[in-house]
């Protein structure tokens, strides 16, 4: 669904980079204000706009605002579920079961990991006990048939693959889960703590700086602002949705060996905003009206200090770490530049096809006046916008990072290679 998303805009707009950003944004901002329009009807607008802030200081979306991929599409994707799931338990209407089953089968089109939101899923379905009422009842079938029916072609398509090269072989291969050994290596359980830690004290940390601050300028208050419905907990709603889902990936690394990427906290990460108000007491204080400009105060002293760290630490900054194959760390226009006057006139005046990783590819290729397609490592398989007949053609190329390649490629002056690409019997 990413892609199918992203299609219509680069149609009318042109294959740009900031087309990506803009849809990006609205991604981030819409899940974000779905997420803090259900703390709004559970703890009221003051406590939303307080985690929303929050929300926002989180390292996966402040510095990453105008990423778009599919961790961002299925982070818009659960928090419409959780949103829906709201929405079931306070009004119980039919048209929020359908909702629910079209954001998920949205969910699953958008990137396998959104079955994490069985765990929150199974709970609210256990609260709410459907098989109590003909209607409930009713509104469950209605919504695992519209996610079916959503996910269905995709599954369709899917059973027809080849399984050496089909996506699920792909998603396998990069989370490399060990479940198919004998043991499980005790440094996949190490990295299992790692991630949860980079989560919470990494990525959330200005999260929960900002939250400090604000919990020693609120007074304590009695009042109950908890919504309930059914005899569900609006508190316990936000900390099932805040824990299970990062708690769920945690346990995947420890017991199934799986190798747990940083970037898999990013549509879950927001969520975690709840639990930690409920650790600091948040939720049961009140700000007075003359500190808000103070806590908006803080709110933008920490995003100018993510954006200073942030350009510091990119390559037009003075900070710099030596990682040429990860974009951010790369000064892509000045290789797209290099690639161009160095590559043209020997492909014949226009480069169509770069072949290399997705990454550093993709941004050369945006910053190059051809617009070239990307042939992700060589993979005809999960690049299904090339035509192989595509690869016989001129101006095929072939992007080496810094010390890779063979000997005879043609160096560029920042240490970047390309070489004419030969397609081999694994690309067919």
């Amino acid at each position: 669904m990413p892609t199918w998303l992203l299609a219509l805009p680069q149609m009318l707009f042109g294959p740009t980079a900031l087309t990506g950003q803009i849809l990006g944004s609205l991604c981030t901002l819409s899940a974000a204000m779905i997420f803090a329009n259900v703390v709004r009807q559970i703890w009221g607008k003051h406590n939303a706009s307080i985690a929303l802030l929050a929300g926002l200081c989180i390292t996966f979306y402040n510095g990453r605002l105008n990423y778009y991929n599919h961790n961002v599409l299925l982070m818009l994707c659960v928090s419409l579920s959780a949103y829906c799931w709201w929405q079931i338990s306070t009004t119980g209407r039919t048209f929020w079961w359908i909702a629910l089953g079209a954001s998920a089968g949205l969910g699953m089109l958008s990137k396998y990991q959104y079955l994490l939101v069985a765990g929150p899923s199974a709970y609210m379905i256990w609260q709410l006990k459907p098989w109590r009422s003909q209607q409930q009842l009713r509104g469950l079938g209605l919504a695992i048939l519209t996610a079916t029916l959503l996910f269905l072609p995709h599954l369709w398509w899917l059973l027809h693959q080849d399984m050496a090269n089909s996506p699920i072989q792909y998603a396998l291969k990069t989370s490399r889960p060990e479940f198919l050994q004998t043991a499980i290596p005790a440094s996949n359980r190490l990295h299992s703590g790692i991630w949860l830690m980079d989560l919470l004290f990494n990525r959330c940390l200005p999260a929960i700086l900002f939250l400090w601050i604000v919990q020693t300028l609120r007074k304590s208050i009695n009042t109950d602002q908890c919504g309930n419905s059914a005899g569900l907990s609006g508190t316990r709603f936000l900390l099932v949705w805040g824990i299970f889902p990062s708690l769920s990936i945690t346990l995947l690394g420890l017991f199934l060996g799986m190798d747990l990427q940083m970037q898999w906290g990013t549509a879950f990460a927001i969520w975690t905003i709840p639990p930690l108000m409920m650790l600091l007491r948040l939720h049961q204080k009140q700000l007075h009206p003359k500190q808000t400009w103070m806590v908006l105060s803080v709110f933008v002293a920490i995003q100018s200090a993510l954006m200073i760290h942030s350009y510091e630490t990119s390559a037009f900054g003075c900070c710099a770490q030596p990682a040429s194959t990860r974009w951010r760390l790369f000064d892509s226009p000045t290789i797209a530049r290099e690639l161009s006057d160095s590559a043209h006139d020997a492909v014949g005046g226009r480069i169509e096809i770069i072949v290399g990783p997705a990454s550093a590819a993709g941004a050369v290729a945006i910053a190059m006046d051809d617009h070239p397609k990307i042939l992700i490592d060589g993979n005809l398989k999960i690049s299904p916008w090339i035509d192989p007949e595509e690869l016989k053609k001129p101006g095929v190329i072939q992007l080496w990072p810094p010390h890779t390649g063979p000997a005879a490629q043609t160096k560029l002056p920042s240490g970047w290679g390309w070489s004419f690409y030969l397609p081999s019997a694994e690309t067919n």
